[in-house]
């Protein structure tokens, strides 16, 4: 009767105590779910932040599309009146006053265009992308992973 006794109280003990071991494993796995929370929030504001980065571009090249337009014309319409007054002119001095109006024209139309894109200002950046939480394998686990690894490839 007294060995079945010690055998309960030895049964009990070692029950409580591989209870309290178990909870101890517990804590140790809830911590990653907190960081891959936050890497969700994190890849939430990505996304947002990227949308809003390619929206920022589009509206930067819509911007730029409007300003080359600008440039090209004023500079097809430089060249087109040099040459009507190319048809008009007679002397050299003529001639090279018209060239000259134009090269002042296109230099003009080159400054204009300059100043409206550092107007812009600069390229946007785009956002980082966030780092995934590293997975927590249990303790041994890549071992075993090598150990078949290295089996298979003795195997080949």
């Amino acid at each position: 009767m007294l060995r079945n006794r010690r055998f309960v109280v030895l049964a009990l003990t070692a029950g409580l105590f591989s209870n309290s071991v178990s909870s101890a494993f517990a804590a140790v796995t809830a911590s990653p779910s907190p960081s891959i929370d936050t890497f969700k929030v994190a890849q939430e504001q990505f996304k947002k932040d990227r949308d809003a980065y390619f929206m920022a571009l589009r509206d930067r090249d819509m911007k730029m599309r409007v300003i080359n337009t600008t440039f090209k014309a004023a500079v097809d319409k430089s060249i087109s009146d040099a040459k009507i007054a190319m048809t008009t002119a007679t002397t050299p001095e003529q001639k090279n006053a018209i060239n000259a109006a134009r090269r002042a024209a296109v230099a003009s139309a080159i400054v204009a265009r300059e100043s409206a894109i550092s107007g812009l200002g600069p390229i946007p950046m785009p956002p980082v992308q966030p780092q995934r939480p590293a997975k927590i394998t249990p303790q041994g686990m890549s071992d075993y992973k090598d150990k078949d690894k290295n089996r298979e490839k003795e195997k080949r």
